[in-house]
């Protein structure tokens, strides 16, 4: 491939910045300049070397303006649309993620999180950037929003959902008092009539018993515990360990969520 031919793939990734988008797809420039897999490959490598581009996922890659050339990736929020539509699966971003944007960071996660339907996603992880699929068959469509990004819009939990959503995978984010910590900032966020919608339609009755518990004994927050309680009423909840990676000899539950207390939460303060 000649260096004019080379000119001509940074004009249209150029073209595609200036229309707003950060990314494309292999089949997209093999087609665009009927390039041989072989063309493409020594292509884009020399792009890859430059940090001008860079590859998330076989066939799917990003690109990188000089602002972020150090960093040598992007922000989520340039390109998890794009991402979401290139593997074929209704998404929104969740968890940690969505508590950073809702302004309950805390601490900068490591790792990006979004959920997603099934079938199963490969984790995503190199050097550059860190995302975990949580796999979830449906949602509330009333519990996630789009929000507007500087590439377009992505999918976000509401903080309720998000709340609910630290509980039920907090082994993926490092445990409960992980979540506690970034419960103790999120709450702030959470308003009664939304909170309340959204435990009458999350499935998981579990998850309800140890977020309830969690704002009632640990974050005093006992309007918002009260909320979803008049939920859990309507259920049939059963005693459950407030840490559920944790065995415990004592079984009791001394308390309305039926939750046995195995495990002292610990919120950090930093």
């Amino acid at each position: 491939m000649t260096d004019t031919q080379y000119e001509y793939l940074d004009t249209y990734l150029d073209k595609l910045r200036s229309r707003g988008r950060y990314t494309f797809e292999a089949d997209e420039i093999i087609n665009e300049f009927n390039l041989s897999d072989n063309a493409f490959k020594k292509t884009t490598q020399r792009l890859l070397q430059q940090n001008r581009i860079s590859r998330l996922r076989k066939e799917f890659y990003l690109i990188i303006p000089p602002e972020f050339s150090a960093r040598k990736t992007l922000p989520l929020g340039y390109f998890v649309d794009e991402l979401m539509k290139f593997l074929e699966r209704d998404y929104y971003v969740g968890l940690l993620t969505a508590a950073m944007y809702h302004g309950a960071a805390h601490q900068q996660p490591q790792s990006q999180f979004i959920v997603a339907e099934p079938p199963s996603l490969r984790l995503i992880k190199n050097r550059k950037q860190s995302i975990v699929f949580c796999l979830k068959k449906e949602w509330s469509r009333e519990d996630v929003s789009q929000q507007k990004t500087d590439a377009g819009y992505l999918n976000i939990s509401n903080p309720a959902l998000t709340a609910f959503d630290l509980i039920f995978y907090s082994d993926r984010i490092g445990g409960i008092n992980r979540a506690a910590t970034v419960l103790a900032e999120l709450s702030l966020e959470l308003e009664s009539n939304t909170l309340t919608k959204t435990a009458k339609t999350f499935p998981q009755t579990t998850s309800l018993q140890r977020l309830g518990y969690l704002l009632d004994h640990v974050l005093q927050e006992s309007s918002l515990a009260d909320d979803i309680y008049n939920v859990l009423v309507d259920r049939n909840y059963y005693p459950t360990a407030l840490n559920p990676k944790t065995e415990s000899e004592n079984q009791k539950t001394p308390n309305r969520w039926k939750i046995i207390p195995n495990m002292k939460v610990e919120i950090d303060t930093l």
